[in-house]
């Protein structure tokens, strides 16, 4: 992971850090005051930023959730703690620990700056969305090319649209918007841009909008169940997980998320459909794949002492969110495990936060 360069906006200064996984985290710095505000961050992320803060001697204030994440592990409770900043988040998300809870058009102090929340649900009913002096931070509401998906952990497709038309496009053409996601690499936009382009926002009726919004369902993001406890009550991910839980996690859908750390020969004979396959001697130098999997990652090898290992040296990279599963394949399979040979075949990426395409006529 690379932070990209710092972008001044307005009177602020904005270093993004994409995630592999399509995530973007933020850091919002005042140059004047070297107060900060970190947004979004990813847990895989904590470390890097906490480098980050301390080379460039920002003081940071603010640690923000735009929302209830349900497609990755939040970096918030460890980077607050870390950090000594205060956790933000909007109330209603009622994440255990959150230490401000904004209301709508709260400024968040950054030196003689400002950023300010504004409510804006849709995609989660906690969602929060900052704007500031020519820049928007949109979370999961208005994507570049898309919008957030409604359909879960009580989103609602109508509020989603008053909020990208009450809250968002009201702002002049030029500012810049920073999105939550960004499944092609991209880092900003306009909102002039994502007004002339973006096919979402040419649905120009309310109804329009959320008859094509719910009419294609995406998969829901693999095991996020796991990760709402983490990220709604701050339980940890396990560091491990039982054979008979990961045959059901795969049945679900989680498939995409088990990492294969065995050799090529063992893959062949038997192996997870659906799994990915990152041979234990390279786990360092692909690291990048491991962190593009849907957490909780799940650690596979024959009997579970490989898993160990590659957890132990993933983890000093500070990579998160991962389980070793308990006996390996050899109790996968005991557990009644489904299990094929041959090529892998595609990897499920467990489903993302985006809407899936708006019907064109």
């Amino acid at each position: 992971m690379h932070a990209t360069p710092p972008q001044t906006i307005g009177s602020l200064e904005v270093t993004a850090l994409p995630h592999p996984q399509g995530c973007r985290a933020y850091v919002v710095v005042d140059p004047v005051s070297q107060e900060a505000l970190v947004l979004d961050a990813h847990l895989d992320q904590s470390l890097e930023i906490a480098a980050r803060v301390s080379a460039e001697g920002w003081r940071v204030r603010w640690v923000v959730d735009s929302h209830t994440h349900a497609d990755h592990p939040s970096g918030s409770v460890p980077l607050a703690a870390q950090l000594d900043a205060m956790r933000v988040a909007h109330a209603r998300s009622k994440h255990v620990g959150v230490t401000h809870l904004p209301d709508d058009g709260e400024p968040l102090a950054l030196g003689d700056l400002a950023v300010t929340v504004r409510h804006a649900p849709g995609h989660t009913p906690d969602h929060l969305v900052l704007v500031s002096e020519g820049v928007a931070f949109s979370g999961d509401s208005l994507f570049i090319g898309s919008v957030a998906r409604a359909d879960f952990l009580g989103g609602d497709a109508g509020h989603l649209y008053d909020s990208i038309h009450e809250v968002l496009l009201p702002m002049p053409d030029e500012t810049v918007l920073y999105p939550g996601h960004d499944y092609q690499g991209r880092v900003h936009s306009t909102i002039g841009a994502e007004r002339a382009s973006n096919p979402w926002l040419q649905l120009g009726e309310r109804d329009e909008f959320v008859a094509a919004i719910t009419a294609n369902k995406p998969p829901e993001p693999a095991n996020m169940a796991a990760l709402l406890r983490l990220n709604v009550e701050g339980t940890p991910i396990p560091a491990s997980v039982s054979a008979a839980e990961t045959v059901w996690l795969v049945e679900q859908g989680a498939a995409g998320s088990v990492v294969d750390v065995r050799e090529l020969e063992e893959i062949e004979a038997a192996h997870i459909p659906g799994s990915r396959h990152i041979v234990m001697n390279e786990i360092m130098q692909r690291a990048d794949e491991v962190r593009a999997t849907p957490a909780p990652r799940l650690i596979l090898c024959a009997h579970g002492i490989r898993a160990e290992m590659v957890a132990r040296a993933l983890g000093s990279m500070g990579i998160g969110g991962l389980q070793i599963i308990r006996g390996g394949l050899v109790e996968y399979m005991a557990a009644g495990g489904e299990v094929a040979g041959g090529n892998l075949g595609a990897v499920n990426g467990g489903g993302s936060c985006a809407a899936s395409p708006p019907p064109m006529a």
